[in-house]
């Protein structure tokens, strides 16, 4: 569990660097057999000691663990994934409210991606956090609208992995619209 805790500390402070998280925004776990160790609710991601970290067993309740602990036990009862990692990335989020679906136009979006889903509903219902399961379980993440991307992978690089890459395709997307409306605009 050590391992997973250093690892998670690592990428907390990455997510930080990138701006994919703001505050106490974001949250992420790993799972270690039966059990899951996941961020405590309102820790800052770029500032982890082990002490943000609360160990349960699959399932179980805390209300010490992040507010999205119903999301992570979700994920975790229909995929295999070993991480789950939730971020709160500008260009995403903005996307989020005109698309229903994000498709990449770079190469390596596209390649590692695929198209992505955007879902919607209310913050920690079983029905949200179970459409976030089924949609990861496709192909290891989603975004909410209005809320960021949920992730996930074999172990945190992965889950930090794809999200990166999908943060930096909503960027793309977005810089490639505001250079083609401004184009229009002086035609």
């Amino acid at each position: 569990m050590l391992t997973a805790i250093a690892d998670m500390i690592r990428i907390g402070k990455k997510l930080g660097r990138l701006r994919l998280i703001d505050g106490a925004s974001g949250n992420m776990s790993c799972r270690i057999e039966d059990y899951i160790v996941i961020t405590k609710t309102g820790s800052i991601l770029d500032e982890l000691t082990p002490q943000d970290f609360v160990t349960l067993k699959l399932g179980e309740e805390s209300k010490d663990a992040s507010s999205d602990l119903i999301v992570h036990n979700a994920i975790y009862r229909k995929t295999d994934y070993k991480a789950v990692l939730h971020c709160h990335g500008i260009y995403n989020v903005v996307l989020s409210f005109i698309y229903d679906e994000i498709v990449p136009m770079d190469l390596e979006g596209n390649m590692f991606l695929g198209s992505v889903r955007v879902v919607e509903g209310e913050f920690k219902s079983e029905e949200l956090a179970d459409e976030i399961a089924r949609e990861v379980a496709k192909n290891g993440v989603v975004v909410v609208k209005g809320h960021g991307i949920y992730s996930a992978g074999t172990n945190i690089y992965e889950a930090i992995n794809r999200a990166c890459y999908l943060e930096h395709s909503c960027e793309i997307i977005y810089r490639y619209r505001a250079i083609s409306n401004d184009n229009a605009k002086k035609a």
